[in-house]
């Protein structure tokens, strides 16, 4: 069994528990967090009978400062770390003035409080093992997501900050990695009150893909020394499309959007 360690936030479903089951196949143990105690209790049940390996949790809340220090404390005294994924995120859906200002902190601490501290105490041991640090970001992080004011400003900033590491510790060894899925099959919309089966699109420019077929992919990239991972030839032409055509034809596209969270 491998000594390698992996720590997974917002591990209980989706793409959290898609990178749970991959480091696992490689032989990773496994410090898994999260807030829904039962989900994650039967993922780490599922994961030790399986594969055979050890499995942690630490429940908590990210946005809570006391839940995130501990986490943070956690990872001071682990030993040694091999991957830190910070994958806990969430969307808050509404324009700037209407939605609470203690949702709007809670989103930010989650996206990019916790990230970046997360980060900050797991980096001198992956710089010691030259493992892996892998932010989620997303698609939405080049787009104006106005009816859901934080989620692209934030995952903009995860994307962003995931560069930046990335290059200033690339010759020490750290291999870091921001993933910007689309639109992806988890629990993500479900749990906002969204029909799963409506809402999917099973092909075509705004094709769901698996929450594997994401981890998949960013395991190839994250290989190639690429900085940013994309699921998907849609979502990659759809991000090529942003960074190279005009504003304007971005918001008229924006403003035709069948998606709530750019516009109603």
């Amino acid at each position: 069994m491998s000594n390698r360690l992996a720590v997974i936030t917002g591990a209980t479903s989706g793409i959290g528990a898609a990178y749970a089951r991959a480091f696992a196949r490689q032989g990773y143990k496994l410090l898994l967090t999260g807030r829904r105690e039962p989900e994650l209790q039967g993922l780490a049940e599922r994961l030790r009978t399986e594969y055979g390996i050890t499995v942690s949790l630490q429940l908590g809340d990210l946005s809570n400062t006391q839940d995130r220090q501990a986490l943070v404390e956690t990872i001071e005294a682990l030993p040694e770390l091999d991957a830190l994924v910070n994958n806990a995120g969430y969307a808050e859906d509404g324009r700037l003035g209407e939605v609470a200002w203690d949702k709007h902190q809670a989103l930010i601490d989650v996206h990019v409080v916790a990230t970046t501290q997360l980060s900050h105490a797991a980096l001198p041991k992956l710089l010691k093992s030259k493992g892996m640090l892998i932010n989620v970001a997303s698609v939405a992080s080049w787009i104006p997501t106005g009816q859901s004011v934080l989620y692209g400003p934030t995952k903009a900033y995860v994307r962003s900050f995931t560069e930046s590491v990335g290059l200033a510790y690339r010759r020490d060894g750290l291999k870091a990695l921001a993933i910007c899925p689309g639109f992806t099959i988890t629990d993500f919309h479900s749990r906002m009150g969204i029909d799963p089966d409506r809402f999917y699109k099973k092909k075509g420019f705004t094709r769901a893909w698996t929450a594997d077929q994401v981890v998949a992919r960013s395991f190839q990239d994250i290989e190639k020394g690429k900085l940013i991972s994309i699921q998907g030839w849609n979502y990659r032409l759809l991000v090529f499309l942003m960074r190279h055509l005009p504003m304007s034809w971005m918001m008229a596209a924006l403003g035709r959007s069948e998606s709530a969270r750019f516009s109603k």
